[in-house]
């Protein structure tokens, strides 16, 4: 059976085995890039190999009836969406799984259920704070404790470090500028640690 340059509607003979390689050769490669165009690489040429190992198992009883490369196309086209398929569905399996053991981690970090966890949090997120605090400029230092430690408002600051408000905002606008950058593994807890 002459392979190229011909109209193919069968398949060959499973004992012409030189006619279903050169079939092979032939058409392999288009059918790999056309897969591709649905998956990935591996996968892509997994269907195609797996569809031609099919071919070659079921030579006697499939029944072609367009050309044969209409059929061939048409095999990777619905085998290609079937991997999705499968992909897919294991991808949202492994999403609920890996959900599950997230939220089973969670549950050990419930400051509810186990205090010393929420007791390690608070010393970290203080030392943190501290540590973000010494690095700031030595007034804008002063300026900060003072409106955040000591809960003094901008005109009393302004009094007592004898500097206008807008300094004062200045300093506290700077202040929290650093800090946002500094203790950004806390940034769920910035707005409620140093309210504007």
């Amino acid at each position: 059976m002459e392979v190229k340059n011909k109209v193919i509607t069968s398949l060959p003979d499973k004992e012409d085995r030189k006619v279903f390689d050169n079939l092979f050769k032939q058409f392999y490669p288009r059918l790999t890039a056309y897969a591709c165009l649905f998956l990935e690489d591996e996968a892509a040429e997994d269907v195609v190999q797996d569809l031609f190992l099919y071919l070659w198992e079921k030579s006697d009883s499939i029944e072609i009836r367009s050309s044969l490369e209409a059929y061939l196309f048409k095999a990777v086209y619905m085998r290609s969406l079937n991997q999705l398929k499968q992909i897919k569905t294991r991808n949202s399996h492994h999403k609920l799984i890996e959900a599950h053991l997230q939220q089973l981690d969670y549950q050990l970090f419930d400051p509810d259920a186990n205090e010393s966890i929420r007791k390690l949090y608070m010393q970290e997120l203080d030392a943190d704070i501290k540590t973000a605090i010494d690095t700031l400029p030595e007034k804008c230092r002063e300026v900060f404790k003072l409106s955040y430690l000591f809960d003094l408002k901008n005109k009393e600051i302004s009094e007592v470090m004898d500097i206008s408000i807008s300094t004062v905002e200045n300093h506290v606008y700077h202040a929290l500028k650093v800090l946002r950058k500094k203790l950004t593994k806390h940034a769920h807890l910035f707005s409620i640690i140093f309210p504007l």
